[in-house]
């Protein structure tokens, strides 16, 4: 028969209570895990060289490990990738298709010059902060 060790008990103890706060709440995903920064890659991308379309992708600085991380926009991180219009307000590029923390951008026929593709997410702080990074396209 086995005689538990009440040293052994308290450290057993000891240790599933660190563990368990240590990765925040059980309940609450990511919970004290806030974005810091938003890195969108390529930085630059001319579409023509690449077909007329362009696979940007979001990268997360976080408080905590891992760090740096795809930022695929699910909660408590929501947000998403867009794409701006030119000075004259006509779109230059649109997002065909997304992914977890992947834009697809691809040229407008018949338009050319540079814009910007953002990507913006909640920091999970609790407040209505957001964190936003961006990179640019050329279309022919």
């Amino acid at each position: 028969m086995f005689r538990r060790s009440p040293l052994l008990a308290a450290l057993g103890a000891a240790f599933l209570a660190i563990a368990m706060t240590s990765c925040g709440s059980p309940t609450i995903p990511n919970a004290g895990r806030v974005l810091l920064a938003i890195a969108v890659t390529p930085a630059q991308a001319d579409a023509q060289k690449l077909g007329g379309q362009v696979v940007f992708t979001a990268n997360g600085t976080f408080s905590v490990a891992p760090s740096p991380a795809p930022v695929t926009f699910v909660a408590p991180y929501t947000g998403g990738f867009a794409v701006a219009t030119n000075s004259s307000n006509q779109e230059i590029a649109t997002i065909v298709s997304t992914g977890p923390g992947t834009a697809t951008v691809q040229c407008v026929a018949g338009m050319s010059g540079t814009v910007e593709v953002g990507a913006t997410a909640s920091a999970n702080n609790g407040t209505s902060t957001s964190v936003s990074g961006s990179a640019q396209i050329s279309c022919p």
